[in-house]
């Protein structure tokens, strides 16, 4: 049985070292904001996981200034922003993780009224989306997706973020 235990581990193992020559596309960027207050000194991860940039999963985290998540997103690159990336694209993805790490801040009282939002755009109902804006919480928004962000708000009452709004929006060049 022990023998069976060695060769299992020995075969998970390798299942999770990186094969061939392709170049992997492990990228990171990280900015520092001040979210869950005024003063904190809260991080935001964004980067990329995959064999080749080209089929990279996108993942997005915040943390706050102890370093425990309180927010994160994720989806495949191609899924959310199309298939903008070359296989060995890295510089183009890098230059991509280096600005969806900026996001931007507010608070909910920018968000748009309820009757504005298109359908779908939030998972809350018409009463508790009010109250969070009408409270002027802290709202964070970062890209998900080419043309789409995402909003988050955070409740420091419960000490955790929750989502607002999903929204489109203008790209601005680069």
């Amino acid at each position: 049985m022990m023998r069976f235990l060695v060769v299992a581990c020995a075969l998970f193992a390798a299942a999770c070292v990186p094969r061939g020559d392709a170049a992997r596309c492990d990228l990171l960027a990280t900015h520092e904001v001040a979210f869950t207050a005024p003063d904190a000194t809260d991080t935001i991860t964004a980067q990329t996981i995959g064999p080749s940039c080209d089929r990279a999963i996108g993942l997005y985290v915040i943390r706050d200034s102890q370093g425990f998540p309180i927010w994160s997103w994720s989806a495949p690159l191609t899924h959310r922003f199309g298939e903008v990336f070359g296989a060995e694209d890295t510089e183009h993805v890098q230059n991509f993780v280096d600005r969806w790490a900026q996001a931007s801040l507010s608070t909910t009282q920018a968000a748009p009224a309820f009757d504005a939002l298109a359908q779908g755009a939030s998972t809350l109902d018409q009463l508790t989306y009010g109250d969070i804006r009408a409270r002027d919480l802290p709202m964070l928004c970062h890209y998900s997706g080419t043309g789409t962000e995402v909003c988050i708000f955070w409740e420091p009452a419960a000490g955790g973020a929750g989502l607002l709004l999903e929204r489109d929006v203008v790209e601005e060049a680069q």
